[in-house]
């Protein structure tokens, strides 16, 4: 009898792995009424909760990420998604350490890193270069990417579409009366920024609307020593989006100091939805995954990768309207 997997009972009961381990083993985070569904469907099919134990549990996981993308102080998303991860792994008697990739010598501080650990698995977060990737690909250890896809390289990938989540807010704007509508963000940084670019120029070539180089400040404003010039008042556009959300509290900034507010003289949007927009005045319209959803779906891909096979997972985007957007 070919044996019953915990996938196989989350794609049957239409919910998530996780959401089947707690189930089968008395975790909070599901209803009463859905643990007793996925309970009797399992039974039914004869699955064992003491294998899946025996398989998933008392794992040691890694969490590497560059040192920047987790203690600056603006950079919340990977810490976020940190946070959650560690509490899902909580949940199936598992620990997570996060490492720092050093950018001077990543392969040789990852081998050490694994060397001392010893971990059953590994999360990697955020855009890595091809070094990083092609070791990871090797390496015998599952490996999970987190914020990250490569169409090039097989691997297993949890991620969110840039381009089309880009191409989303921007027609968001456009409905709002948009017509003019800017760019802020390095499309030479990383992936992630150009497809955003990319996805805001679609959307303004499909409703037929006019692009300005002026327009695009192609820096990461809110990084120190990046400097970003605004357009001549003339020149000036009715919104921004930002690739990011701290990119948006800086532009906040540079408006001001041209006695430009906002929404009033100049709208604003931007990516990731982290806890500063509600911090901003005026709050930030943004969108973003839910962070909880990232650890989950990433968990459940490392569980997959644990039993050998390869998955992939793409988290949808959503769109929170705050204060910082006008319509005209």
């Amino acid at each position: 009898m070919k044996k019953v997997t915990l996938a196989a009972i989350a794609s049957k009961t239409g919910v998530s792995t996780v959401a089947v381990f707690k189930a089968l083993n008395d975790k909070k985070g599901v209803s009463d009424d859905l643990r007793k569904q996925i309970k009797s469907y399992a039974k039914s099919v004869g699955y064992e909760t003491k294998s899946y134990r025996q398989d998933v549990g008392k794992k040691r996981f890694l969490f590497f990420i560059a040192k920047d993308f987790f203690l600056t102080p603006l950079e919340q998303f990977y810490s976020t998604i940190f946070y959650f991860l560690t509490a899902e792994c909580n949940q199936i008697n598992s620990t997570l350490q996060v490492c720092f990739i050093n950018p001077e010598n990543p392969i040789d501080g990852i081998k050490g890193d694994i060397a001392a650990f010893k971990p059953d698995g590994v999360f990697v977060a955020s855009e890595i270069p091809p070094s990083i990737l092609s070791f990871f690909q090797d390496s015998p250890i599952p490996a999970v990417f987190i914020d990250f896809f490569s169409p090039l390289t097989s691997c297993n990938y949890v991620y969110v579409d840039s381009y089309e989540t880009s191409y989303m807010l921007t027609k968001y704007l456009i409905g709002k009366g948009h017509k003019r509508i800017g760019f802020v963000g390095d499309i030479g940084r990383t992936n992630a920024i150009a497809d955003r670019y990319f996805g805001y120029r679609k959307a303004l070539n499909e409703a037929h609307l006019p692009y300005e180089e002026a327009w695009h400040i192609n820096k990461n404003i809110e990084r120190e020593g990046e400097k970003g010039n605004l357009p001549s008042p003339e020149l000036m556009p009715t919104a921004f989006i930002c690739h990011c959300d701290a990119a948006a509290q800086r532009l906040y900034g540079l408006l001001a100091a041209q006695s430009l507010s906002v929404p009033e003289n100049v709208s604003v949007a931007s990516f990731d939805n982290n806890t500063l927009c509600d911090i901003l005045v005026p709050k930030l319209t943004s969108i973003g995954p839910h962070k909880d959803t990232y650890a989950k779906r990433a968990l459940s891909v490392m569980i997959d990768a644990l039993k050998g096979k390869h998955s992939d997972a793409q988290i949808h985007s959503h769109l929170v309207e705050r204060d910082s957007v006008k319509a005209i």
